[in-house]
């Protein structure tokens, strides 16, 4: 089984602790992603990071922020290196102004791809230039930004030919029109289910639905359910 979890952004919003308490007892969850989506977000992360109780996953990872605001590219890549190193650090291509900077997180550096609200980082091609740019840097591959882009799932199929071998995680949800993350809904769950087959069974999945916890359960049988049925396709063909 491979290890999933939530994202803290998506069942508590700004609020990391709260986010990791919501997943720390449930015996499904063993990976977990801190969220400072918001870069103001991201000082309070990095102070309460080592008080954080996070025995329980086996996997932890952090979301960098999204937009610069409140915080310049420098003073971010200095607050994400303080954090522990065994944590890939997800970003957003186009917070990534100075290239030279971000090289030196080597692998540690897991880039997304992303959904039509952004200028690059939607296709392979654009991938493509992209890693030409941090040849060491690792991948995260968003499925929803992948549907929203391209809801046949070839590019989602094609990054995974082309960059499995950089896989560090997958984040899973459905993503609306806006860019809103969202709970997975029936047709979302068939159209991952024809990809998911060529994730590695080690690769964590990280839920970015943006729910209720009271439907946390309900969320991973539903990402469950697409993995079942990714399964099927495969003993079948």
């Amino acid at each position: 089984m491979r290890p999933i979890g939530f994202s803290t952004g998506a069942l508590a919003k700004g609020d990391v602790a709260r986010g990791v308490e919501l997943q720390r007892t449930r015996q499904r969850i063993d990976a977990v992603e801190l969220s400072a989506l918001r870069d103001h977000e991201l000082p309070a992360l990095a102070a309460a990071a080592g008080a954080l109780d996070l025995r329980h996953f086996s996997y932890v990872s952090v979301h960098a922020p999204s937009k610069l605001e409140t915080l310049d590219e420098q003073s971010v890549f200095e607050l994400l290196v303080q954090l522990p190193e065994p944590w890939p650090i997800v970003a957003h291509p186009d917070i990534l102004r100075t290239p030279s900077l971000w090289r030196r997180l080597g692998a540690r550096l897991c880039i997304e791809n992303m959904d039509d609200r952004k200028t690059t980082g939607r296709t392979p091609a654009e991938l493509r230039a992209l890693f030409e740019q941090y040849p060491d840097a690792s991948f995260c591959l968003d499925l929803g930004h992948a549907r929203q882009i391209d809801p046949t799932m070839a590019s989602a199929l094609q990054m995974l030919r082309e960059l499995g071998g950089r896989l560090r995680q997958v984040h899973v949800s459905e993503v609306g029109t806006r860019g809103e993350h969202r709970a997975l809904g029936a047709t979302t769950r068939l159209a991952f289910s024809s990809v998911t087959h060529r994730i590695p069974e080690g690769c964590p999945l990280i839920l970015e639905s943006v729910i209720p916890p009271e439907d946390i359960e309900r969320e991973l049988d539903a990402v469950q359910t697409a993995l079942e049925a990714s399964a099927v396709q495969v003993a079948t063909a």
